[in-house]
């Protein structure tokens, strides 16, 4: 819906919530459902509204001539030069072609691409590097501040134990063959790589931010030793269901860390789930807030979903960005080139790659639930 459908809904769920009968069975739900549907629909209106600016904004932008010269129109045009001159690539041809993230992409290749984090890792802190990175990880804090006067001696003390920890580089990569026709081809080879080869590169690196075991380099948050951990079962109350964890393990984070968490990643399972949550009648709760839940932005990602040599788990976890970084060192990239027999068969290889490291300095800072919904057991 544009911006002037959402208003004409929001005004019409206003109307209905007027209507309400004071003595109707339910009221106080009814009213409750209406109003967050206002209140979803209210955030709705206002990314629309700014992404009809941007949208404003980025045809401005595309249509301009700078210094003589036209304005690169995408990404893709940014690499391979206008698609009106493209003659296609060859074995040789290397270029940057990263996905923009966060709410700066008005890239018109990829229409109504999310603006909002793609994966744990784009939502984490972002950093260049030019090596492995050394940091200081809390390991522990006591805060002892307080109020203080002359004559009342020494001042509180706090106390803080922190670990040296290493964050080596490391490349994630991926290739595949493609046929010459397709490398000369500005629509097959664009679809390839943008969406194929570098979403794909993105997909791999958030699962390694998340669940990584590579000690030789990237270990994932949740197998960091200090990350909070929750469990439904013992944690929460009889009743509780995956909204009552996520709102539980925000508290978690705030009290151990001192960190107010703003996000929460999500395994797309997990994500159905909050959508599907019904009341006693059986109506939908509908208690998202757009992207939103209980104020934390919802990132949705597959690398919450685990599986073991018995079970599927679908994982939560709730956190502030503040507490790892995200290096890179080689930006993602595109390069094609022969193997093998290629020569003879009129082939291609397309590698994607980029070379990175995470550093979680603040474990307390994550709060993990690896069962956020039950668990289903493996056909045996």
């Amino acid at each position: 819906m544009n911006s002037i459908q959402i208003y004409a809904r929001i005004q019409e769920l206003r109307a209905a919530q007027a209507a309400v009968p004071e003595d109707a069975e339910n009221r106080a739900e009814q009213l409750m459902e209406i109003q967050g549907r206002i209140s979803e629909l209210t955030n709705q209106l206002g990314e629309t509204l700014q992404a009809e600016e941007e949208a404003r904004q980025a045809m401005v932008a595309t249509s301009t001539v700078v210094g003589g010269t036209a304005r690169p129109q995408s990404i893709a045009e940014m690499a391979f030069g206008p698609r009106a001159e493209f003659k296609g690539i060859e074995p040789g041809f290397r270029a940057a072609i990263t996905i923009p993230s966060g709410p700066d992409m008005v890239d018109p290749a990829i229409p109504a691409f999310p603006d909002v984090p793609r994966g744990f890792a784009d939502s984490l802190i972002q950093a260049p590097t030019s090596g492995a990175v050394t940091y200081l990880r809390r390991v522990s804090k006591t805060n002892g501040a307080a109020q203080w006067k002359d004559g009342d001696g020494a001042k509180a003390a706090s106390s803080y134990e922190w670990e040296e920890a290493t964050a080596p580089l490391t490349w994630i990569a991926h290739s595949a063959p493609i046929a010459k026709t397709q490398a000369s081809d500005w629509g097959q080879l664009e679809s390839i790589i943008r969406t194929e080869m570098m979403i794909g590169l993105s997909q791999a690196k958030s699962r390694d931010a998340l669940v990584g075991t590579n000690t030789a380099g990237i270990v994932g948050v949740t197998n960091t030793e200090g990350v909070l951990e929750y469990t439904p079962a013992t944690d929460g109350k009889e009743d509780d269901n995956v909204y009552d964890s996520i709102r539980r393990m925000f508290t978690r984070v705030m009290l151990t860390s001192g960190f107010i968490p703003t996000h929460v990643a999500v395994s797309p399972m997990v994500d159905e789930e909050l959508d599907l949550l019904k009341a006693k009648d059986g109506h939908y709760l509908r208690i998202k807030n757009g992207s939103q839940v209980w104020s934390l932005q919802i990132v949705v990602d597959a690398g919450l979903t685990t599986i073991d040599e018995t079970h599927v788990h679908n994982g939560a976890i709730v956190y502030a960005p503040v507490g790892a970084t995200w290096y890179t060192k080689e930006t993602d990239n595109v390069e094609i080139g022969l193997v093998n027999d290629q020569f003879v068969k009129n082939a291609y290889t397309l590698l994607a790659e980029g070379r990175n490291a995470l550093a979680v300095r603040f474990p307390d800072a994550f709060c993990y639930c690896e069962d956020a919904i039950p668990k289903v057991a493996l056909p045996s």
